[in-house]
């Protein structure tokens, strides 16, 4: 049976929720991701309590504002040991919603802001903690 595939959600890992929850508590709503949940799990990924004695990593997610599924967020796992990948996570924009972006990431807190080139409307850019993003503007194109 053939099924549509569809990404249910993204897991990101990070060093520290403590030094990227104020970029991302800003940087989500401002994208309409405003639907935040904070979880707890242990190191082979089981859901806990809050007061369960254990070790625990915390995980944010944001999900967007409209609709009601709750598999549609994006998750920031706190890792201690994890470094930056050169995953990117990108958000899709209009060409019109980049205008004025580059500084609006820079008050947010995102470092290395660079625009794309001509070919390519986009903003790539990192977090606190050095995580890669990118807003881009680009129109879905049939496969050769």
């Amino acid at each position: 049976m053939d099924l549509p595939v569809r990404i249910d959600h993204v897991d990101t890992r990070v060093r520290s929720i403590a030094l990227v929850e104020p970029f991302y508590d800003r940087l989500m709503p401002a994208l309409g991701w405003t639907r935040k949940t904070v979880a707890h799990v242990d190191a082979d990924g089981e859901w806990l309590e809050v007061d369960q004695a254990h070790p625990y990593n915390t995980i944010e997610y944001y999900a967007p504002s409209d609709g009601d599924n709750p598999t549609n967020f994006i998750g920031f796992i706190e890792d201690p040991a994890m470094t930056p990948t050169r995953t990117r996570i990108a958000f899709g924009v209009t060409r019109a919603a980049l205008e004025g972006w580059a500084a609006r990431l820079r008050e947010l807190g995102a470092k290395n802001v660079e625009p794309g080139d001509d070919d390519y409307a986009a903003l790539f850019f990192e977090d606190p903690a050095g995580t890669r993003l990118e807003l881009c503007a680009r129109t879905a194109r049939p496969p050769d």
